[in-house]
């Protein structure tokens, strides 16, 4: 009789609770570096990149990963331990030219090349562990672009790359792996990713979810409505949409499916709130800090420029579940099943708002986003003590707290340093200068096509990954593009933001869907459609603040009229897609397929910034809002 094969390893294993407590020590020293020192930059991007690759290799050891490996364990043992040997090899030669990098008489040989592509195999390797074949691929496809660049044709064409140059740039220069992005992400952008594993261990979460029930348990889906407000808040704190669905949902989903609504719906609401979150200021998922440093702008400017698209945006989702809640005749709860918040509950409501208005105060007395995420950091820390009882009977839970932190953090920065090496083939190549100075020839003279391109492209190269490594290649890829054809900055970099986080929800990768939908248990590809129609306002907000960027405030010249019009558009739009795709008004009741396309019509019609159209649309809401209800021609028939 055989042996059974070993069990797998679980997160109690050694190595794993070795990992754990690497990444706990990471996000420390990260905390200690903001409030005490300064450090070298290559030293400071180099550590962290080889301290992300060692917790990831711990935490996610490959006999974890398959079954083949489970069965043979010391076969993925030995491969991890190459894997760590190849990067300290690595680690080693790139220290002994450092020197020569400062000086500029760097020349590469057969031994630093060797030692390069070993640390740049352990990083696409490990990388593919953290979030899978999505990055990696593209980074590949565009390495291989940059070595057949003479025999591509036309646009695509280029002198194309030598293997020494290639090296140089991606790995041993400070424009590659280890370059301005990687240094930027890791001075900004990790201790925020702290911030929000913090606010989950000390309960801020279910408080949240409790609260956001209580305010909306008397609204018709207020199931629904309660878990945006929370996978909203939450969102703008992760930096992947799919930790959040993952985070929140278990909590979320199932309390949307015990108010009446379907597996599918559950998930898509969770889905489009979490993707959200990510686009929601002050914290936005840590781009805005990126964001503000590619623009040229202060942080706070970004931050205001994101509001009103962001509020639109969650009001159309809130409008959209309402609508549905009508046409499937979900009621609101029952008055002896409202939570009574009681003076704890409002107590504990401080657990997110004491952090987040400490975090924006800093930011406002002109402190650095590093200093205000420390800030946030600790005040989070004071208030979960004081004001949770469990936090202050289980200190482990700030250990547990920033070994989250560091793991995220870990492979936030590996997925940083892969896109590291997409930029160093776009900057030796060229091809992104081509590509929007193309995009730009199209949008002389039809500023449309040129979005809706730009719009395909953020789509199509966000596809799988995380909100920041997404932003980050389409903000050099495709954004200049956009800006060449005339659209402000601000409005160009937000334009692709919007793309990159909704890349999630977008069929046939739609993995923020595939998160979302074993938890809820319904279909992925069902979940991703509803999905794309629960956000049909977040996805049409990007072509408002290009054509009207008053409403982003600060992206360029402003008009107070132009702002109020937009407004009254956007809000005009808002109910009529909403009712239109959810098939039902307060006033009427079901609707019939008749009045739903006259009211997408309108819906549509009141986006194009265009007076006359979007005055028909009003007087259009008014007269179908008033006046048609009364006819029975046209209500729904009877089911």
């Amino acid at each position: 009789m055989s042996a059974a094969p070993p069990a797998p390893i679980t997160a109690r294993h050694p190595v794993q609770v070795a990992g754990r407590v690497i990444a706990a020590l990471f996000s420390l020293s990260i905390l200690v570096v903001i409030a005490f020192f300064v450090l070298d930059e290559a030293n400071a991007r180099f550590g962290i990149m080889a301290l992300s690759a060692l917790i990831v290799v711990l935490t996610k050891p490959l006999t974890q990963s398959t079954r083949l490996f489970t069965r043979i364990p010391w076969v993925g043992w030995t491969v991890d331990a190459a894997l760590v040997v190849a990067f300290g090899w690595a680690a080693i030669w790139f220290f002994r030219v450092k020197q020569e990098l400062y000086s500029g008489f760097f020349m590469a040989n057969p031994q630093n090349i060797t030692a390069g592509i070993m640390g740049m195999a352990v990083l696409l390797l490990l990388t593919v562990r953290a979030w899978g074949w999505s990055l990696v691929i593209m980074a590949l496809t565009f390495v291989g672009f940059g070595f057949v660049g003479p025999w591509l044709p036309g646009l695509l064409e280029h002198w194309g790359m030598y293997l020494g140059d290639f090296m140089q740039i991606a790995w041993y220069s400070f424009d590659g792996v280890f370059g301005r992005t990687t240094g930027l992400v890791a001075d900004t952008v990790l201790v925020f990713l702290i911030f929000g594993a913090v606010l989950e261990r000390t309960g801020a979460g279910e408080s949240l979810i409790h609260i956001s029930t209580a305010l909306t348990a008397r609204i018709r889906g207020g199931a629904a409505h309660a878990a945006i407000v929370a996978s909203g808040v939450f969102g703008m704190m992760s930096g992947s949409v799919a930790a959040n669905i993952a985070g929140t949902g278990v909590f979320t989903i199932p309390m949307i499916k015990r108010q009446g609504f379907s597996a599918n719906f559950a998930g898509a609401v969770e889905t489009s709130a979490s993707s959200g979150g990510q686009l929601t200021p002050p914290i936005m998922a840590a781009a805005v800090f990126v964001m503000a440093d590619l623009v040229g702008m202060p942080f706070a400017m970004v931050i205001v420029g994101a509001a009103l698209p962001a509020l639109f945006k969650y009001i159309g989702l809130f409008a959209q579940v309402y609508a549905s809640a009508i046409r499937m005749d979900i009621e609101p709860l029952p008055e002896d099943q409202v939570p009574v918040l009681t003076r704890r509950d409002w107590l504990n409501s401080l657990l997110v708002a004491l952090p987040i208005a400490a975090l924006m105060a800093t930011f406002v007395v002109g402190k650095s986003p590093a200093v205000a995420g420390l800030v946030g950091v600790l005040t989070a820390l004071v208030t979960g003590f004081v004001l949770n009882p469990d936090f202050r009977r289980e200190p482990v839970r700030v250990l547990q707290a920033l070994a989250d932190g560091g793991i995220q953090a870990a492979q936030i920065m590996l997925a940083v340093g892969v896109i590291g090496i997409v930029l160093a083939v776009v900057n030796e190549t060229g091809v992104a200068i081509r590509f929007a100075t193309s995009i730009a020839a199209v949008g002389d003279d039809f500023l449309l096509l040129a979005l809706i391109l730009a719009m395909f492209g953020a789509l199509i190269l966000g596809m799988g990954l995380p909100t920041l490594p997404a932003y980050l290649i389409i903000a050099i890829m495709i954004a200049p593009a956009i800006i060449k054809a005339g659209v402000p900055p601000l409005a160009a970099h937000m334009f692709v933001l919007y793309f990159a986080v909704y890349s999630s929800i977008v069929p046939p990768i739609a993995y923020g869907c595939y998160i979302a939908a074993p938890i809820a248990g319904g279909h992925p590809l069902t979940t991703a459609f509803i999905a794309l129609r629960l956000s049909i306002v977040g996805l049409l907000v990007p072509y408002v603040f290009v054509y009207s960027p008053s409403l982003l405030l600060v992206a360029g010249p402003f008009s107070w009229a132009e702002l109020g019009s937009t407004i009254l558009r956007l809000l005009v739009a808002i109910w009529m897609l909403a009712s239109a795709f959810g098939g039902a008004d307060p006033r009427v009741g079901k609707l019939g397929l008749a009045q739903r396309a006259v009211r997408l019509s309108l819906g549509a019609g009141a986006m194009i910034p265009l007076a006359p159209i979007w005055a028909t649309a009003v007087i259009g809401a008014a007269i179908l809002g008033f006046f048609f209800p009364r006819l029975e021609l046209w209500k729904a028939r009877p089911q």
